[in-house]
């Protein structure tokens, strides 16, 4: 028989891993990890060697102490950081906001590279007509700021010769949340 797809095992493995992607920079020993994701010793260390062999975590020692951080070095665990962010997002219900407003959505910033961290804001290019929105509530939702660039296309391609950093960086790790991103020729 065919295991379920939403087990908990694989719920709790989740949830730890997310641990590690929402606070990327901190350092956990084996019991504070345990304490802090609400698993079982035995559990969170099973889930660190897990963990440990993928490279999605790094372990160094501090005295007596096994610690573990997560590995921004690992293209797979940003990539799964990614993830949860964008989950997040949508979970949130802005991009279902967005869409009603903007054509073009484009995330870009740290958490399109998979490096922010919780203290860390969300930055979006919207390109449409409007150029006001009230984001108060997903703020509180997410926890964070949310830095919106409006633009019309119009002004869009006059990024490109006007603040080319700004545009190559948009345009080379952005992540279209709606529509294409907008690649000026």
């Amino acid at each position: 028989m065919k295991k379920g797809y939403n087990s908990e095992k694989e719920f709790l493995i989740l949830k730890a891993l997310k641990f590690f992607a929402e606070s990327p920079y901190n350092e956990v020993y084996l019991r504070e990890f345990a304490r802090k994701s609400g698993l079982s010793l035995n559990t969170s260390q099973r889930f660190l060697g897990i963990f440990l062999k993928q490279g999605f975590i790094s372990e160094f020692r501090r005295g007596n102490l096994r610690c573990f951080k997560a590995n921004l070095d690992s293209i797979i665990f940003r990539h799964i950081k990614i993830v949860f962010s964008l989950k997040d997002l949508e979970n949130s219900g802005l991009i279902d906001v967005l869409k009603d407003e903007f054509p073009q959505v484009i995330l870009f910033g740290s958490i399109a590279k998979g490096l922010d961290d919780n203290k860390g804001d969300i930055d979006v290019v919207c390109i449409g007509v409007k150029k006001q929105l009230d984001l108060f509530e997903f703020e509180k939702k997410l926890n964070k700021e949310i830095n919106i660039h409006f633009f019309t296309l119009a002004e869009w391609k006059k990024q490109r010769e006007k603040n080319p950093a700004f545009y190559q960086d948009v345009v080379s790790t952005g992540i279209n949340l709606i529509g294409e991103i907008p690649i000026v020729d």
